[in-house]
């Protein structure tokens, strides 16, 4: 009987032991600023529209993310949209050998949430904001009406 509580004990040990422990997320990229948009990649062939630009749609975009946690969107010097945010950092593996890392943004507009909006993005250099569903690993369809929307979007740092 002892012998076994013994055996148990190393097994028990051992497998505790020889786990692989989970890292702890880095914490989500500070989205805060100004940013004009500069492109979006879209799901179709390569035409003169895409990459969409503000030059071939005649849209100037810009995004305010404020530190409060409120969102402004101006486009062609207009204010077309505003509410809250929030922001989380997350990682998805679909399978061993794949992990996605990625930080997300959900959008709200009096108090509910806007479902047409990017929902993740990656900082680059920090001055290039991308938004991205490739970031988890899911291929974004473009979205319909707005010409600045599409499967990747990217952002300059105005301020």
């Amino acid at each position: 009987m002892k012998t076994n509580s013994i055996l148990i004990l190393i097994i028990t040990t051992t497998f505790l032991f020889s786990c692989e422990k989970e890292k702890v997320p880095e914490s989500t990229k500070d989205i805060s600023g100004q940013w004009r948009w500069i492109y979006s990649w879209i799901d179709s062939p390569l035409s003169d529209s895409n990459p969409r630009t503000p030059q071939n749609t005649g849209i100037q975009e810009i995004m305010n993310y404020n530190t409060d946690h409120t969102w402004l969107k101006i486009q062609n010097s207009i204010h077309v949209d505003s509410g809250t945010f929030a922001t989380g950092h997350g990682s998805w593996s679909p399978t061993k050998e794949v992990t996605y890392v990625y930080d997300s943004i959900v959008y709200y507009k009096n108090g509910d949430q806007v479902k047409d909006m990017p929902n993740f993005y990656n900082i680059y250099g920090n001055d290039t904001l991308v938004f991205s569903g490739i970031f988890r690993g899911l291929y974004a369809k473009s979205a319909k009406g707005d010409p600045t929307e599409g499967a990747s979007k990217f952002y300059i740092r105005l301020k």
